[in-house]
């Protein structure tokens, strides 16, 4: 029974919530006072009929809330929390303002619009990160952001727990929260972590998702990923656990559905060259895809599926190989699926081994095709004492084959899953993590199976566990309060859980039947029929069937069919099959039936992850483990993983099942409310205290019901306790906690009635008095038009009466005295005036003449004052300016005198190089000689032998021919013969002899002309050597009389060197930057020009008349060596003085800008670098300006480098860098710049150099600073803009509060940290009296602030946005108040100019719109062409929002909305949602030639530069 929350019973005009056929719940105002001994109670419906309903005095109908409360972001908030209750609520949000989002309580309810939202784009994401809960509103990013929050926090993991009906959105919103967390935790490493997170999706939303006739992209298993975070709280990895994936899907769809995507994928991809091999067609092709009858999901490219499935595997590392090898598997399913199988006879079948498709099978898993024939038609049987292959029929024969490709693609999308962790791991140590669980919701269908029990077994454990969560926050909460806790009645759904899993419960009975040989469906259910009938509350048999059973599940009575619970629990394949697939060639088909368990995963520290298909692997292959124990592990796992995590609850609900956009039916919705333990929430809040408020809050709420009396109190907390204990006499019905008020169900509705009825009664006060007013108004305005008619009708009877020829002539008469009379008076006043006057006159002109005397007198004396102290003020500037030049020169004469010695060096090294080269010739020519000589031996030595073996021949031949003679005359011809061959031997071994001969002879002369070259060429270089060294001896000469001339000069400069000393010490880190030019300088410079010579190795005889020059060239050289040592000692001192002369141009970036700014001119640091710049073009010095230029460019990067944060130097340097930019171009001696110049300013222009190159970096380097000093600015002002532009009510009367849910706002009502619109106005003055001081360009000042108010413009949008408590008429006053305060603001700093107020036009036309009547036609179309800044798609979400405050406000109807959106439609702008608060304008640096006379600029002794001097 819902009773009136005063106490009593329902009163007249109370509206109440009564049951309907069609729409659930309807609305029903109350027509009559209800008493207690009534039977009905008369109601009179929204249509205006009357309806006496019958009610029960135990059981009133529910009551409604305020429309004052409805349209809330937490359900929670309701006062009347029920059922209809929260439908209507959901109602009003999905189909009046379009928003899928709302909390209840801890739950976020998300309601599928089917259609495309601009709310998940990187804006969104970046406008939640960082924000409370309670803040904005409702959105699956803020579920994530607070999981992101706590986890960071407290260090603890969190869990998202993603439930709902197939079609209501879970694998999205899992998807969405995914990416949230790779937004915000993105890594600043290479390999891309987060990215592969989120490919790892489209993967198994491919393998794992088909089309239902409930939803085109249905996740037909569970998902559970856990993402890890290392101690900086960025992702490092990934690990996914899989759940009870609708394996029977492979070979089995139903009308209207599809198989897996990837099948699908496949097919549209199979005419590409790379999958010719699979001789795949068309799905229609294919028994597996073709049985829903249609293979196309409108709107869905499958062969673009394929190449972004193709995109992500390679994202993860999948190379081509291993993508080619699942495609491989997937094609052989789909040729298994058309193996034909005939029947022969009724007990037999068989398969063809010439089977087209079996022989693809076979070919693409390396089987044979006649033992894969033969085992799919016949099944071993093993005994105990034989084997016995028994055939089987042809269903037997296709219900194997399908259980092959199940068991297949079931191990293919476990690998797959296995392979994406692989991707996914991580080499650091997990700190902790965030998991997101997308599992199925709550199922029952008109046939219920296996699977349905599986998953509503799962949605039974993690009801248990969200009850209990529930519970426990509510206890905290209570605790915290220090309110009596008194324990709440919830449901415990421990016993339907014992049904199902406890020792000789329905699984387990299920498993046992599942062992026995003979074990049947019907013999199993006879065993739940015998345990449970009559003996379980929860058990059921139906009436009309013995094949069913019923469970009592917490969401509803679920009939379960048991045909195939136990096929499916046992998910067997026969043997044969196994072993050969086991002995398949491909090895990953081969691996899928290893006998190895499949190890457990690396993943996680706290708890074991560990792939979810197996847990247990019995040896004995009779004991397989069941799916169902397989399942009940694994959940285990899971529930243990989330128990250890802080869960956050995403519910998914279907809106229709027609899949329209923002259509409600509100029976299906209330289906899945009772499922999905939303009503429970609601019931265990309801029973408790429900509407809490601060304290704050309910001052601000209810002060209206306040007495002055209580309002004079001091304590606001002790005045809410005496306004609640006189409003609600009884005090159960609230109670007071620490920090807020806790109230029963219904009192904020009472509370919310009492205001209203108060403010009623004010209305109707102020309205008598208005128009007792305007009454009183109207009588007196018709009483004196009354008098006037009644006065000239009088008069004008009267003058009838009284006009007569005496009266008129007297009356002439008179009117002529009269005129005489009046001239003669004016006359003499007119004469009187006109003395008075001339005398005024002459003592005004007379004072004025004096006064002008003594202005004159005085303008003399201080043009003769002005004079002497000009003359003193250039003498001073001379003197400086000349110690300025004579530093310079110092610095630049030491420069050459350094460069001069560096090069006297190189020559030194060239000469000692060219003495070790000549020494290196003379040992090699010695070497040739003794190498010739040798030569020379041994030739002589070889023909001394030639001359030798010739005698003993010859002495020989003539031995032989004397014994020829002897021993036989007949041989005298062949004597003769050998004679003559003798002397033609004889004399060609002379002539040989005689060649050689020559040869050597022409060897030796060869040689004695080669030595008298060498002679000659040695005699040269010894000359050279000679004039060198001269030339040597006389440059050492100038250098030893230069450095005397150098020493006097620094004796001269020693009384400057001491007062620049100190500055030599601050400036030190600057003068190692100009120190370091010089080098560059020297080794640019031109290389040494000596007499080069192709050394010739001369004679020994001339290198030893060598040696003794060699000796006295090295006694030179050393002597030259160690003047050069000296010089350099002489050169490092004056270094040390001209580094104190150039520390000038780099002492200006450690200027401090207060420092610098009080009384001084804007940009007087940039002056001075210029008057520098302009020093060394005077001199023509084209290092020197090198060198100042890039020290001056170095020296603002570093500056700005080391202050990237600082406001204020930023500033400081964007104004001295302008100023220096403007110097350079001023000064250009370029026309269009000296338009402004004076002719003495012209004289001073660069002569020499033409610097545009330098502008140009210059330029860049200013663009930069500006960008970071708006940065700055930006990241200073952006936390102060919500609370100061949005949140604060400076307005008195018009607070916007509301009763809020579980998810309390974070508010700034009373809460002196709070940012208001005057934080906001003071931190925009110490932005532009900074740029002011520090002397920035007006124009830029004007830039920098149409920025920031764009920002400030942009967020308070953004924020509006995504704030539905915002949106209401009054908050629209507090935006036009705040937006006038910024135009005060610009007018106060002459800003008017700066079109800073046009970036505020969005908002204003927001504030504007939520202000304005929104009715009728005209109210549409005025709306339509007021608000031109704003788009279609932002219009429309502030009328979708706009959020009434009380009840004298009404809300926007949808065809109103309508309306807007049909005159909108015309509009081409921008579908974004948000505006981009980053976007930065263009920047334009003005040219704003300087007015100072570069000879009349004084540099401050603040500067420390006093080295300095004016030339």
């Amino acid at each position: 029974m819902i009773a009136r929350p005063g106490g009593g019973f329902p009163e007249k005009y109370n509206r109440v919530w009564i049951p309907d056929p069609d729409d659930v719940w309807k609305s029903a105002e109350i027509a009559k006072d209800y008493r207690v001994d009534d039977k009905v109670l008369r109601l009179l419906l929204e249509d205006g009929t009357e309806l006496d309903y019958s009610v029960d005095p135990e059981s009133l109908p529910p009551l409604r809330n305020p429309d004052i409360l409805v349209g809330e972001n937490d359900l929670t908030a309701l006062s009347y929390l029920h059922e209809p209750a929260v439908l209507h609520n959901l109602r009003i949000r999905f189909a009046e303002s379009k928003l899928i989002y709302t909390y209840s309580g801890i739950i976020l309810v998300a309601m599928n619009p089917y259609k495309q939202l601009p709310i998940y784009g990187d804006a969104i994401i970046h406008a939640y990160s960082g924000q409370n809960m309670g803040d904005m509103d409702p959105h699956i990013f803020a579920v994530a952001e607070e999981a992101y929050k706590q986890m960071a926090r407290n260090n603890k993991n969190q869990s998202i727990i993603v439930s709902g009906e197939s079609g209501a959105g879970k694998t999205v919103s899992a998807r969405y929260a995914m990416r949230y967390f790779a937004t915000v935790s993105k890594s600043n490493s290479n390999a891309h972590v987060e990215d592969k997170v989120l490919a790892s999706n489209p993967i198994t939303e491919a393998v794992g998702n088909a089309k239902t006739t409930r939803n085109d992209n249905s996740s037909r298993f569970g998902k559970y990923t856990e993402i890890s975070f290392d101690e900086r709280n960025q992702i490092i990895g990934a690990n996914m656990r899989t759940y009870l994936l609708e394996k029977s899907r492979v070979v089995f769809q139903s009308e209207n559905e599809r198989n897996y995507h990837i099948f699908y994928q496949l097919c549209a991809s199979a005419q590409q060259s790379e999958f010719k091999h699979l001789k795949l067609g068309s799905a229609e092709e294919f028994n597996y895809t073709r049985m829903g009858g249609n293979t196309v999901i409108e709107g869905v490219s499958d062969s673009a599926g394929m190449e972004e499935t193709r995109k992500t595997f390679t994202l993860l590392g999948f190379q081509e190989d291993f993508q080619m090898d699942v495609f491989k598997i997937l094609a052989a399913i789909l040729h298994l699926g058309n193996v034909q199988i005939t029947a022969v006879g009724n007990e037999k079948s068989a398969v063809s081994a010439d089977d087209s498709h079996l022989q693809v099978f076979c070919e693409l898993l390396g089987l044979e095709c006649g033992s894969v024939a033969q085992w799919l038609c016949n099944r071993k049987i093993i005994t105990t004492s034989e084997t016995v292959v028994k055939p089987m029929t042809r269903p037997q024969a296709a219900n194997a084959r399908d259980a092959l490709a199940k068991k297949v693609y079931a191990h293919l999308f476990d690998f797959i899953v296995e392979r994406i962790n692989q991707a996914l791991q991580f080499s650091g140590k997990q700190h902790t993590f965030i998991g997101v669980l997308d599992i199925y919701g709550f199922e029952t269908f008109d046939v219920n199976s296996f699977e349905q029990f599986c998953i509503n077994y799962a949605n039974e454990k993690l009801q248990q566990q969200f009850n209990l969560h529930v519970f426990k926050l509510e206890q905290e909460e209570y605790m915290k309060e220090d309110i009596p806790w008194t324990l709440i009645d919830f449901y415990d759904n421990q016993s339907v859980i014992d049904l199902i899993e406890a020792k000789m419960g329905i699984l387990e009975l299920l498993d046992e039947e599942c062992l026995l040989p003979h074990g049947t469906d019907e013999n199993w259910l006879q065993k739940l029929y015998n345990n449970f009938v009559n003996k379980n509350s929860l058990f059921e048999k139906p009436r009309m069937s013995n094949a069913s059973f019923i469970i009592q599940h917490f969401a509803d009575k679920v009939e379960y069919k048991c045909e195939g619970f136990l096929e499916k629990n046992r998910d067997t394949v026969y043997d044969m099959l196994v072993e050969i697939l086991r002995a398949s060639k491909f090895h990953l088909c081969a691996k899928f039936f290893q006998e190895s368990p499949v190890p457990p995963s690396p993943f996680g520290s706290a708890i074991t992850m560990k792939a979810a298909k197996q847990v247990i692997k019995p040896n004995n292959k009779q004991f397989r483990t069941t799916v169902g124990s397989k399942f009940r592990s694994s959940l285990s796992l899971l529930m243990e993983t989330l128990n250890a995590t802080t869960p956050h609850y995403v519910r998914c609900i279907k809106p229709n099942d027609e899949k329209l956009p923002f259509e409600f039916d509100s029976k299906r919705i209330v289906q899945q409310l009772r499922a999905c333990g939303v009503l429970e929430t609601i019931r265990i809040s309801a029973q408790s205290y429900p509407s809490r408020w601060t304290y704050i809050e309910f001052y601000s709420r209810y002060g209206i019901l306040m007495t002055k009396q209580e309002l004079s109190f001091g304590d606001k907390k002790e005045v809410c306790k005496v306004v609640l204990h006189r409003l609600i006499q009884d005090s159960n019905q609230y109670q007071f906690g620490k920090t807020k008020i806790f109230f029963r169900a219904g009192q904020v509705a009472y509370l919310e009635k009492l205001r209203l009825d108060k403010l009623r009664q004010g209305c109707v006060v102020i309205q008598k008095h208005i128009r007792g007013w305007l009454q009183r108004k109207k009588f007196l305005r018709e009483r004196q038009a009354a008098l006037t008619i009644q006065q000239y009708f009088r008069g004008q009877h009267t003058v009838r009466k009284a006009v007569t020829a005496a009266a008129l002539k007297e009356a002439w008469a008179a009117i002529i005295i009269q005129k005489h009379c009046r001239g003669y008076l004016v006359r003499s006043l007119y004469q009187l005036i006109r003395v008075a006057t001339i005398t005024i006159q002459a003592y005004t002109r007379g004072c004025l003449a004096r006064r002008r005397y003594r202005k004159m007198l005085e303008e003399h004396k201080a043009v003769i004052l002005q004079k002497y102290a000009r003359a003193w003020l250039a003498r001073r500037r001379f003197q400086s300016i000349r110690r300025f030049v004579l530093n310079i020169q110092l610095t630049y004469r030491v420069q050459r005198l350094q460069k001069k010695l560096e090069d006297q060096n190189r020559e030194n090294h060239g000469l000692v190089e060219k003495l070790t080269s000549l020494a290196a010739a003379r040992a090699g020519d010695v070497e040739k000689v003794q190498k010739l000589e040798s030569e020379l031996d041994r030739a002589a030595a070889h023909r001394r032998n030639y001359e030798e073996r010739g005698q003993r021949y010859k002495a020989t031949v003539e031995e032989k021919l004397a014994k020829l003679q002897k021993h036989n005359s007949e041989l005298e011809v062949q004597k003769e013969q050998i004679q003559r061959k003798l002397q033609e031997q004889t004399e060609e071994l002379k002539g040989k002899m005689d060649d050689l001969t020559k040869q050597l002879f022409e060897d030796v002369q060869k040689e004695e002309r080669q030595r008298i070259l060498l002679e000659k060429s040695f005699e040269l270089k010894t000359q050279d050597y000679e004039k060198q060294m001269c030339s040597l001896k006389e440059e050492i000469k100038a250098l030893k009389d230069e450095k005397m001339q150098l020493q006097r000069q620094l004796e001269e400069e020693q009384a400057t060197s001491r007062g620049l000393q100190g500055e030599v010490a601050r400036l030190s880190q600057q003068a190692k930057v100009e120190a370091s030019t010089s080098p560059a300088l020297s080794e640019s410079g031109l290389p040494l020009r000596g007499p080069r010579h192709t050394p010739w190795p001369p004679p020994k005889s001339w290198v030893r008349l060598a040696l003794p020059q060699k000796m006295q060239l090295q006694r030179q050289l050393e002597e030259e060596q160690a003047t050069s040592r000296g010089l350099q000692g002489e050169v490092a001192r004056l270094s040390q003085q001209a580094k104190r002369s150039s520390s000038l141009t780099l002492s200006a970036p450690d200027l401090k800008p207060r420092g610098v700014v009080v009384n001084m001119i804007p940009g007087l640091p940039a002056h001075i670098l210029f008057m520098c710049v302009r020093y060394a073009d005077s001199l023509n010095d084209a290092s020197m300006l090198k060198s100042l230029m890039n020290s001056i460019i170095n020296g603002i990067k570093q500056v700005v480098k080391e202050h990237l944060e600082d406001f204020e130097m930023l500033s400081f340097w964007l104004s001295n860098t302008c100023h220096f930019l403007n110097c350079l171009k001023q000064y250009s001696g370029e026309e269009e710049f000296m338009k402004h110049n004076s002719p003495h300013q012209n004289k001073n222009c660069l002569n020499n150099f033409d610097l545009s190159e330098y502008r140009q970096i210059l330029s860049d380097v200013a663009i930069r600073i500006y960008h970071q000093f708006i940065i700055v600015m930006e990241n200073n002002i952006q936390p102060i803009i919500v609370p100061g532009m949005l949140e604060y009510e400076s307005l008195q009367g018009i607070s916007g509060l509301k009763p809020t849910g579980f998810r309390k706002r974070s508010s700034s009502i009373d809460d002196t940290d709070a940012y208001t619109m005057t934080s906001v106005l003071q931190q925009l003055s110490y932005f532009y009296s900074t740029m002011c001081q520090n002397g920035l360009d007006p124009e830029l000042v004007r830039q920098a602030v149409k920025q920031l108010f764009f920002l400030i413009g942009a967020v308070t949008l953004n924020s509006l946005f995504l704030r539905k408590d915002m949106c209401s008429c009054r908050k629209g006053m507090q935006i036009r108040c705040n937006i006038s305060y910024l135009e005060e603001w610009l007018k106060d700093k002459n800003l008017q100019n700066s079109l800073a107020k046009e970036t505020l036009e969005p908002l204003s036309q927001a504030a504007w719109l939520l202000q304005v009547k929104k009715i009728t036609d005209s109210d549409a179309k005025e709306i339509f062409e007021r608000c031109t800044s704003l788009s279609a798609v932002q219009i429309i979400k502030i009328l979708n929002l706009y959020t009434p405050i009380d009840d004298f406000e009404k809300r926007v109807t949808p065809s109103f909305v309508r309306k807007v959106q049909a005159l909108l439609n015309s509009r081409e702008d921008s579908s974004q949602l948000m505006l981009d608060a980053s976007y930065l304008f263009q920047v334009v640096f003005p040219f704003t030639p300087s007015p100072h006379a570069l000879e009349m600029i004084e540099i401050p002794s603040s500067f420390k530069l006093g080295f300095l001097n004016r030339l």
